[in-house]
């Protein structure tokens, strides 16, 4: 099994990535496990200018020219992928959340259904919950549910017990990645996944706007891979989707004067 770790941490190896190398340490001593590493501060990596054609017109129409197509098949022959940062001002840091930017393309037409995903966040003190909460929103990119990883590292010498809490944790979510690798049959959606399909769907028929989703969904019908949804989440999704539409009422395109 291959994991790509992308390290979002400026200083490169500090904390969040000594906390992934005890990630890696602890898989290896379940199985042969290979680590590869992508440090963000090290790609070429453009700033994200915005343009929105990349979600519009397609990822091939991203005036930036730089490393995201080769980063986007490191991930596609990946068999797990890490997505690790530190916590700064209660947020990813500004090459991590740069690094999605570039990716947003994959919320509108999501493509890693064949990986699976653990998010990693430390902290010399707060808003571990709020980054790994932003970082999880990439489940929808196709991981599914991902497994989260919060450790606090403060800027002293940690106390013995918060050492034994870390590794705690660590092992825990090392042996729980391990399990998501061995699963390699694609699952039933859940809920939220499932309401991200059908939304994306819907708005893909808008396709004078979103011409990219339009080409994207159009031979999908329930999901994004084919897989049998429960009855009453289909009809609970339709009736969420009509109460959404109704309270979004003035989000759709103005009627051509």
């Amino acid at each position: 099994m291959k994991v790509l770790a992308i390290i979002g941490s400026p200083k490169g190896k500090g904390n969040s990535y000594n906390v992934t190398k005890q990630v890696e340490e602890k898989m290896k001593d379940i199985d042969d496990v290979t680590f590869e590493y992508l440090f963000l501060k090290d790609a070429d990596l453009q700033m994200c200018r915005g343009c929105f054609a990349c979600v519009i017109k397609g990822e091939n129409f991203c005036p930036i020219k730089d490393e995201r197509a080769e980063i986007e098949e490191k991930m596609l022959k990946s068999d797990g992928i890490i997505f690790v940062s530190p916590c700064y001002c209660q947020n990813v840091s500004a090459l991590m959340k740069n690094f999605i930017d570039r990716f947003s393309y994959v919320f509108h037409r999501p493509r890693f259904f064949n990986q699976k995903a653990m998010v990693l966040a430390t902290t010399g003190g707060a808003g571990l919950k709020e980054t790994l909460d932003y970082l999880s929103k990439l489940e929808v990119w196709g991981f599914g549910p991902v497994v989260q990883l919060g450790a606090i590292c403060p800027p002293w010498p940690a106390s013995e017990g918060l050492k034994i809490k870390n590794n705690k944790k660590t092992a825990g979510s090392a042996e729980e990645f391990y399990k998501k690798l061995k699963g390699k049959k694609l699952p039933s959606p859940r809920f939220n996944q499932y309401m991200h399909f059908r939304f994306m769907k819907m708005s893909s028929e808008m396709k004078e706007y979103l011409p990219a989703d339009n080409e994207f969904y159009k031979d999908k019908k329930d999901f994004f891979y084919p897989v049998k949804i429960n009855p009453f989440k289909k009809w609970f999704a339709s009736f969420m989707i009509k109460f959404a539409l109704f309270m979004m009422k003035d989000m759709g395109p103005a009627e051509a004067k």
